[in-house]
């Protein structure tokens, strides 16, 4: 799989040369949720859907890395709400927190369902889209 046709999701992996200032290395560093970042992964989700949408499995590299970051986010938000952890998601309300996680967890599921919910179904939309 080229990368670079789904730079936003790779670049978010630690370890890969752009990831400082991606989406996740903001959110594990410093507890920033960056909008701009979380919407150029979601659209490089959404894309990835639409790609893969009629086929019968998704490009293995590209599953390991969708997959590799949502177990990283998604422990990241169990340890937002643990009392005993020390991390926190500084700038999002307990709402939007809840309604970012849904899109992202959303958009995740269609990469490998090929069903993407529109735009208006929600009231967080992406921008890009």
């Amino acid at each position: 799989m080229n990368s670079s046709m789904f730079e936003n999701i790779f670049r978010n992996l630690p370890g890969n040369v752009n990831w400082e200032g991606s989406f996740y290395e903001q959110l594990t560093e410093f507890g920033r949720w960056d909008a701009k970042e979380f919407w150029m992964l979601h659209l490089d989700l959404i894309n990835a859907a639409d790609k893969f949408k009629n086929f019968d499995s998704v490009d293995k590299e590209l599953a390991l890395g969708i997959v590799t970051l949502q177990s990283k986010i998604a422990r990241l938000f169990i340890a937002h709400f643990n009392e005993r952890d020390a991390f926190k998601i500084i700038n999002l309300s307990e709402e939007n927190l809840y309604a970012f996680k849904e899109r992202f967890d959303l958009a995740v599921i269609g990469v490998f369902s090929g069903e993407v919910l529109s735009e208006d179904s929600f009231d967080l939309v992406n921008p890009l889209l």
